[in-house]
């Protein structure tokens, strides 16, 4: 930096010589006669050419000084070449002083110029600033070469650490070049594997897409089979209940009595019925042969049926069940249960040999049934005559009442009844045990 501006000040040619003022202290400064003693070579060889405020050789060589003399003409003096030696220019006597003092001034202020380029102190400085200087620069030279020393240090260490670090790093990158390697050989059988998997692969979706159609076939004719079976469940649970309905209805007709429900034997006044059929005849009421000979069918077939029920067998006599004309074989002879009426009827005695026949048939059966157990029926029989100990009537209609074969009617159809209670009550029983 340039401090030719505060560094001197220019006296008149008859004042002192000029003086610079330290940078620091400002206090004034007394140049030594070497600094003025300096060559142009000496200057190239401080700046070494990079220095910007150089002055040209000319320059210094011949500085202009400009001389005001009283014809107010401006001259130019020309002061002796330092450099050089072998001719002299002379000046004026009065002059001559004056202008060796400004090349010398010139002089300084660029040494002094070059030195503040070249350093971080700003020159001329004092002796004692210069010393201060030197002890600071001594205190910081010191600091510098114990962070050297410690920087050497440190430097050292790392070294040696990097040295023994790069040894694991060689070591830890050895160890990965071989598990590279492993990776690498595990890759490819990984690879291979994948190949092999693949192809496994596209052969099982091949089979998958098999069984798919395979299970959808099976996936049929399960839904068919099921169908049939609930079909075939429907089937027997109507069945079931078919049977169910079956067993109710049998265990209700073996708790049936079929002869009541067949034969219903009953009173109507003076008149024994049987299924609604009065068995009889009164002067008072006059019963149609035709209903008269509708009960005796009934009455045949009731007596039959308790027969072959209890499995009894008639001696003699054989009833043929049929209707309003029902009759009783004796062998070949045919004994009719049934007439017509009008006057045939008191000349034709087989409808009264009819009537006897089948109460002797209705004894048979009614021992029979004493003997099987403690039955006893309410009216005796002895041979044509019904009744008990208020009086017998005879069943014969000749030679008879109306009144009395109607009374010996009803006791016959009294007695039927009870042995048809008697053959219920037994069979129950039976089919009990």
């Amino acid at each position: 930096m340039s401090v030719s501006s505060n560094r001197a000040t220019s006296p008149s040619p008859a004042s002192t010589p000029v003086s610079f003022c330290c940078q620091r202290c400002s206090r004034p400064l007394k140049l030594h006669p070497s600094l003025t003693d300096v060559s142009l070579k000496d200057i190239a060889h401080l700046t070494d050419g990079t220095s910007t405020s150089v002055p040209s050789p000319d320059y210094i060589a011949n500085p202009p000084i400009p001389v005001h003399s009283r014809d107010g003409v401006d001259r130019r003096i020309i002061v002796e070449n330092t450099s050089k030696d072998d001719f002299l220019v002379l000046a004026k006597p009065e002059t001559a002083k004056t202008e060796a003092f400004c090349y010398k001034l010139r002089v300084a202020m660029q040494l002094f110029d070059i030195l503040s380029e070249n350093s971080e102190i700003d020159h001329p400085l004092c002796d004692d600033c210069t010393s201060q200087l030197f002890l600071q620069l001594d205190s910081q030279l010191r600091r510098l070469k114990d962070d050297c020393e410690e920087y050497r240090t440190v430097l050292t260490k790392l070294e040696n650490q990097d040295s023994l670090e790069n040894a694991a790093l060689d070591d830890e990158i050895e160890a990965l070049r071989r598990e590279e390697q492993e990776l690498i050989q595990q890759l490819q059988e990984v690879s291979d594997e994948h190949v092999k998997v693949t192809e496994e692969l596209a052969q099982l979706e091949v089979k998958e897409k098999e069984l798919d159609y395979e299970e959808e076939l099976l996936f049929r004719e399960i839904n068919k089979y099921e169908h049939r079976i609930a079909e075939v469940k429907a089937q027997s649970n109507c069945l079931d209940d078919e049977l169910k309905y079956a067993e109710k209805q049998l265990e209700r007709l073996k708790k049936t009595n079929v002869y009541n429900a067949v034969f219903h034997i009953w009173h109507e006044g003076h008149f024994g019925t049987i299924n609604g059929y009065r068995l009889g005849r009164l002067p008072t009421f006059n019963v149609e042969w035709e209903e008269v000979n509708a009960a005796w069918g009934q009455t045949a077939l009731c007596l039959q049926s308790l027969a072959n029920g209890t499995g009894h067998i008639f001696q003699k006599y054989q009833i043929v069940p049929f209707g309003s004309t029902s009759y009783i074989l004796d062998g070949e002879n045919k004994l009719p249960l049934y007439t017509n009426g009008g006057l045939r009827l008191f000349w034709d005695a087989k409808y009264d040999q009819g009537m006897v026949a089948f109460l002797d048939c209705l004894k048979q059966f009614l021992d029979f049934l004493e003997k099987k157990g403690s039955f006893r029926y309410p009216y005796k029989i002895d041979k044509s005559k019904i009744g008990d100990q208020k009086g017998f009537y005879s069943i014969k209609l000749h030679f008879n009442s109306e009144e009395q074969w109607t009374k010996s009617l009803k006791y016959t159809l009294t007695n039927l009844k009870w042995a048809l209670t008697f053959v219920v009550q037994h069979k129950l029983a039976k089919t009990s045990d």
